[in-house]
């Protein structure tokens, strides 16, 4: 491709990310919890990526020895040292793409959350942590917490049940109320420090992998983070940054970083406890019990303040597994089926743990193997909201599944289910996402294994 194409390509980024950037200004204007603009929203912006997407993602070619040297001085240089990656040039498109996903998430700071109201309970759980509470064995509705009641209490779902979400990320609601009391806008900021680092360490990866450092607008501009994590400031960029940095260090061989960042990814959210069954093989029986007891160490420490003789910190936990149930392709399916839900959590239960041992038995690449189980964790999940896409959506970037993508724009109908007069799920939702993922895995899966001996490298040299 010639030099022209690529400035040509670099303006046509630019007037993307100005249009992306005017319809989240739009939607700040217009929408007041307005969900119909969300999910329109959503749509337009969505297309707008994977249009950008088409044209960036041939762009590779690493630049002259005369381009190096003219820029070894500059920003892209100093990007270029902190970063490791050598070729200024390979970095200028992916900087770009990245400046403008940051843009986004800073827009819709002032934003109010519009699809779902967990963020009052995050409020509420790091105010009563601040104030000497324990949100695991205190439920909102508890008499002691009267005096703290305020208005965004009454914003709080389900108050007989207590926290849900691991300790760490109770730290970062608690650092939020610190920052500013009661304040979503707190909160935000503290999930763009997080997604800042998620782009660095997802940058860094894809040059890992030799991969397309341009793939990155796959999550920089993907909408269901932008709005998720910064309309509805959903928790989750707190532990996709620590499971990103995880698969980084375990892919680079460090085995007690990559212990310290699994652990705090498992205490921001349970999540990434599914991947420990591949570290057994990448690490080896030694280093695995190394990382297995400091994981353990970490998580139980952090966790012990919480701790109480029965534990009841667990109960909430407890009570969202055996509960809740939302938008499940297999779990919906043999429900309709065999009608006795509960015998059918057995099934996706078991189904999904042979999945991931037969993954853990037989992978070769660590990273694909991790998101080949979050595929089979959306297959046999029980629920999946569309903020739960997020862990997969960081890893996307890597392989660019047609299946996954599809999905993470599908998922955006679930949204009709907040707009009935009750909560109701939709079979034709279900439809409309489910059949082009399940096509789509067929073909990713069959084009993966015809193109695996012959698949070109993308980038010549890694150098760290």
């Amino acid at each position: 491709m010639l030099i022209t194409d690529k400035k040509n390509i670099l303006l046509y980024v630019f007037i993307a990310g100005l249009v992306t950037e005017l319809y989240y200004i739009a939607f700040l204007i217009f929408s007041d919890k307005d969900i119909p603009l969300y999910m329109f929203i959503y749509l337009e912006t969505f297309l707008i990526m994977m249009l950008s997407f088409y044209f960036v993602k041939n762009l590779k070619e690493p630049s002259t020895e005369k381009e190096k040297k003219s820029k070894q001085n500059s920003l892209l240089g100093f990007i270029s040292k902190i970063t490791k990656i050598k070729d200024t040039e390979l970095l200028k498109l992916p900087l770009v793409i990245i400046g403008f996903g940051l843009i986004f998430r800073l827009t819709l700071f002032p934003a109010v959350p519009t699809t779902s109201d967990d963020v009052y309970r995050y409020l509420w759980e790091g105010k009563i942590l601040t104030e000497g509470h324990n949100p695991f064995t205190t439920a909102p509705n508890d008499s002691s917490l009267m005096p703290l009641r305020d208005g965004n209490y009454y914003k709080v779902t389900y108050k007989d049940i207590p926290a849900i979400y691991p300790p760490f990320s109770q730290v970062v609601f608690a650092l939020g109320s610190f920052i500013k009391y009661n304040s979503v806008t707190a909160l935000k900021l503290l999930y763009f420090l997080c997604e800042l680092i998620t782009l660095f360490f997802l940058l860094k990866l894809l040059y890992l992998k030799k991969k397309n450092l341009n793939y990155i607008i796959l999550y920089s501009w993907l909408p269901l983070c932008t709005m998720e994590y910064f309309i509805n400031a959903h928790l989750d960029p707190i532990g996709i940054m620590f499971m990103v940095v995880f698969i980084y260090f375990t892919e680079k061989d460090r085995h007690i970083l990559s212990a310290i960042s699994f652990s705090f990814a498992v205490l921001s959210k349970l999540y990434p406890v599914i991947l420990f069954p591949i570290i057994i093989k990448k690490f080896g029986l030694k280093r695995s019990f190394i990382f297995l007891l400091l994981s353990v160490v970490l998580i139980t420490t952090i966790y012990l303040p919480f701790l109480n003789w029965n534990f009841s910190t667990f109960s909430a936990l407890s009570n969202y597994l055996s509960n809740w149930e939302f938008n499940g392709p297999i779990y919906n399916l043999l429900k309709y089926i065999l009608n006795d839900g509960d015998f059918v959590k057995i099934i996706c239960a078991s189904a999904f743990i042979a999945s991931v041992g037969v993954i853990s038995t037989f992978y070769k690449n660590f990273t694909k193997a991790a998101y080949g189980i979050f595929i089979c964790l959306i297959i046999f999940s029980v629920t999946l909201y569309p903020w739960y896409l997020g862990w997969i959506a960081a890893l996307n970037p890597v392989f660019a599944f047609y299946s996954v993508t599809s999905l993470l724009f599908t998922i955006n109908f679930t949204n009709f289910t907040p707009l009935a007069p009750v909560w109701k799920e939709y079979t034709l939702v279900l439809l409309i996402q489910y059949i082009p993922f399940f096509i789509f895995l067929v073909l990713d899966i069959f084009w993966l294994r015809n193109k695996k001996k012959k698949e070109p490298k993308e980038i010549i040299s890694v150098n760290f």
